[in-house]
């Protein structure tokens, strides 16, 4: 039986979703740049979700300290007992960064449905386009989606420590785009939810109400854990 908390979140979710998602926008999993083969490159060490069994892990995020909105440093250490949902986006992006961020916005007003959330969960949205988006653009951008202070963060740094991150630690494509291309730069359109030691425990489509729900049933079950 789903669990009342889960189906109240997603009755709500649902209610805040947008009706249409864009279909000429597409998006990619971990390893494959957009438009492309969608195939997932990484494995988890556990791959049966049966009712009951944990969630999949599927690696340890490295240290790292990036730059917020407000100016301050904040990385990994900063968000160490928390459960937090992550995004990559720009806030030049013309193409999947609106449905992105919405969503992440609509994450943001269902978690409110639960006061045990507040204090537990932390969303992220790590920029690109670090060149561009400054902590000032980056304070504009948050104040833009009613970002909650504290609790959904924006960060941004060097390109030479931001895409490595992605790359190698989120396992997630980021790449310059060709000449021809809508975007700047390419970037995945997955949401990840990350365990309260750093550990990398799904990943989700973040361009479309499903992909928003189902990972809010696993962050449900991921509290559960303890």
């Amino acid at each position: 039986m789903v669990p009342k908390a889960v189906l109240v979140l997603v009755a709500v979710f649902s209610w805040l979703a947008t009706a249409a998602i864009t279909l000429s926008v597409l998006t990619f999993g971990p390893g494959a740049p957009q438009g492309r083969d969608a195939g997932p490159a990484v494995s988890p060490t556990e791959t049966e979700q049966a009712p009951g069994k944990a969630l999949p892990r599927y690696g340890l995020l490295p240290v790292f300290t990036l730059t917020d909105q407000d100016g301050q440093p904040f990385g990994l250490n900063d968000l160490r007992g928390k459960v937090w949902v992550v995004d990559t986006i720009f806030t030049r992006c013309t193409a999947i960064c609106p449905t992105l961020t919405g969503g992440m916005k609509q994450i943001q007003s269902a978690l409110k449905l639960d006061d045990r959330f507040a204090d537990q969960i932390r969303l992220v949205s790590i920029s690109v386009d670090g060149g561009y988006d400054t902590s000032d653009v980056l304070k504009k951008y948050a104040n833009a989606y009613q970002a909650q202070p504290g609790r959904w963060i924006f960060l941004t740094g060097e390109r030479s420590d931001v895409w490595p991150l992605i790359q190698d630690g989120l396992k997630l494509p980021v790449e310059e785009a060709q000449p021809d291309d809508d975007m700047a730069i390419l970037h995945s359109g997955k949401i990840l939810l990350i365990d309260k030691a750093g550990v990398i425990r799904g990943y989700y489509d973040g361009l479309n109400e499903a992909g928003r729900i189902e990972l809010l049933a696993d962050l449900k079950r991921l509290m559960d854990e303890g």
